[in-house]
């Protein structure tokens, strides 16, 4: 159909221009990013970035799949926060609060990124394994992402950054071995040249509600992919992933999904395949009735922990330390829940790096007890899925 209003002396040309054009788009990786060694004992040490991601990473737990409580405007005002109550408490937080005013975090993490981008110059990454080196790749994706949005932080919606015409995920943001590269760079060319394999998307996280969670621990060669694993289950079994009622015409899907399709190539088909391969409860029989997939689920809003709405009227003061030791129920939850290690206790520590935000309304204080309730709940919860321990 395409090209029957082409002249026939024009088709050749055309045809080769189209061809070029593809291989362009898919060429062969440059030879620095080629290759590996199976059964290498060399290995990248994340410590550093353990580090960071510990203090400043907020474990939520899996979804309840329960929609968050309706927003309640403030005493003395009419106003209240529109929330997308579908998922609004879901997925890990990172707290963005922290960087807004302070050089010296900002710094340390511009300078994770800035090492990482040098490791490959510094030794050929074919002297590592596959999977070492998939874990290179999400490390430097992630941090790359959370540099970014610090940079700009507290602005809210990240949905023109995500899926706009100024893209950040288009914009050649990183100099890996002399090679200028986007994070779409790595996403479609890297990792699907190399891995080809839907569980990588999983490490993306791209900063916002409606993407898969930022982890506490960096990846390593031997976590990989049993964290791609639990990671996939954790957003295929959440709203923000997949949402669907039995016997109904449509079942919902993350649009992340949609700008990921290049791992579907046949997109209903191999997604409906992939996603029972992880989802349970009733959507998975929600899934198997469906005849229509549907990739509209959004959640554009930064994965702060405790917000960034704006407050009106008189209201509620409450201050940084006591925000996040509303987290905190005093139990043993086991490592998961230790990424800001006991919250009280971090609090007076972070709260010395970070600037005092004033007054938080009630929307902003119940999504916080929501998502507590929720952490509290996955306490006595038991699962046949293995939920990583990542400090192994």
């Amino acid at each position: 159909m395409f090209y029957r209003n082409i002249s026939r002396n024009w088709l050749p040309l055309c045809a080769a221009a189209l061809l070029a054009s593809a291989f362009s788009v898919r060429a062969e990786l440059p030879e620095v990013f080629q290759g590996d060694t199976p059964g290498s004992e060399y290995s990248i040490s994340y410590d550093d970035l353990d580090a960071l991601l510990k203090a400043t990473v907020l474990y939520t737990g899996n979804s309840n799949r329960q929609k968050a409580g309706k927003s309640v405007a403030r005493t003395g005002t009419r106003m209240k926060a529109n929330v997308d109550r579908l998922t609004v408490n879901e997925g890990n937080r990172f707290y963005f609060e922290a960087f807004k005013d302070n050089a010296e975090l900002r710094q340390i993490l511009a300078a994770i990124r800035t090492s990482l981008q040098q490791v490959p110059a510094e030794v050929k990454l074919s002297a590592f394994s596959k999977s070492e080196q998939l874990a290179y790749w999400l490390n430097l994706y992630n941090v790359t992402v959370l540099d970014e949005l610090v940079k700009i932080y507290p602005q809210k919606n990240l949905e023109s950054l995500v899926d706009g015409g100024e893209s950040l995920f288009e914009r050649k943001t990183l100099n890996v071995a002399g090679i200028a590269l986007s994070l779409n760079d790595i996403q479609f060319n890297i990792l699907q040249e190399k891995y080809n394999d839907p569980l990588v998307i999983y490490g993306l996280h791209q900063g916002y509600i409606g993407s898969p969670g930022i982890r506490k621990h960096a990846y390593t060669g031997k976590n990989v992919y049993r964290t791609l694993t639990n990671n996939a289950y954790e957003f295929i079994n959440s709203n923000r992933g997949t949402y669907g009622e039995v016997n109904a015409e449509n079942f919902r899907v993350s649009s992340f999904y949609q700008r990921s399709k290049a791992y579907f190539p046949n997109f209903e088909k191999d997604l409906t395949a992939h996603l029972l391969e992880h989802i349970s409860g009733t959507e998975r029989k929600a899934l198997e009735t469906a005849s229509v997939i549907e990739a509209d689920i959004n959640n554009w809003n930064i994965t702060d922990v405790y917000g960034t709405s704006r407050n009106y009227g008189a209201g509620l003061a409450d201050n940084t330390a006591a925000l996040i030791g509303s987290f905190s129920s005093g139990g043993t939850r086991g490592p998961e829940y230790d990424g800001i290690a006991n919250l009280d206790s971090a609090a007076m520590s972070l709260q010395k790096l970070s600037t005092s935000y004033g007054r938080f309304g009630p929307d902003q204080i119940q999504r916080m007890r929501e998502l507590d309730a929720i952490r509290v709940g996955e306490r006595g919860a038991v699962t046949v899925t293995d939920i990583e321990d990542e400090n192994n």
